[in-house]
């Protein structure tokens, strides 16, 4: 694969061939339902295993902040909850501001007739992909290509094992880091804490 100017953000195809990198599988010149198999099967693969590492989570970048206003004007069933419709990008709630509501299905039942929803939404605009995420989105790609590409049951334990231990909590701690200001966040207040005490110590 071509190297990247810094500032070049990486397409889908990108991730896709620093997956099959991962596999030592040579580069795919596009994402094609009729081309060879490793093109079909990123081709088959890529946007569920996008929206897997989204869902898996709070990516600042994926966050979105709405108002919903119930569907309906009275409780239909009797218990005091109304529904609210979830947008239709949103892949996982991260945040309602009631003190009592419940998921079922793609509607959300609290009180309120008017909510704030903070949601992961399913975002397909790599440009706005961090790196990190971008990683931990090839190296889950990767154990997906894995059986049909290497028929390796070592190879993807091991790169499952990088994605579970290594990759996807490192993109998860940096992310959240950043996700807050820093006199916010509790890493910092620990950080801080660290080193009020070394500064005693001194």
């Amino acid at each position: 694969m071509c190297s990247l100017p810094p500032s070049t953000p990486l397409s889908a195809l990108d991730i896709c061939n620093i997956a099959l990198s991962k596999l030592g599988e040579s580069p795919i010149p596009a994402l094609d339902a009729n081309g060879c198999p490793a093109s079909r099967l990123c081709y088959m693969h890529y946007h569920p295993v996008r929206r897997e590492v989204l869902c898996a989570a709070r990516w600042s970048f994926a966050l979105k902040l709405v108002q919903l206003d119930s569907s309906a004007e009275e409780d239909p069933s009797g218990t005091h909850t109304l529904p609210h419709s979830l947008p239709q990008d949103c892949l996982r709630v991260a945040a309602v501001n009631s003190s009592s509501w419940t998921l079922r299905g793609r509607c959300v039942f609290c009180p309120q007739a008017r909510i704030r929803l903070l949601y992961i939404a399913d975002i397909e605009d790599t440009s706005l992909f961090e790196p990190l995420f971008c990683e931990a989105l090839a190296t889950r790609l990767a154990c997906k290509l894995c059986i049909p590409l290497l028929s390796s049951t070592t190879a993807r334990q091991a790169l499952v094992d990088e994605y579970n231990r290594m990759v996807l909590p490192q993109a998860t701690y940096i992310n959240a880091v950043q996700d807050r200001s820093n006199d916010t966040h509790p890493l910092y207040k620990l950080w801080r804490a660290s080193q009020s005490c070394r500064s005693e110590l001194d």
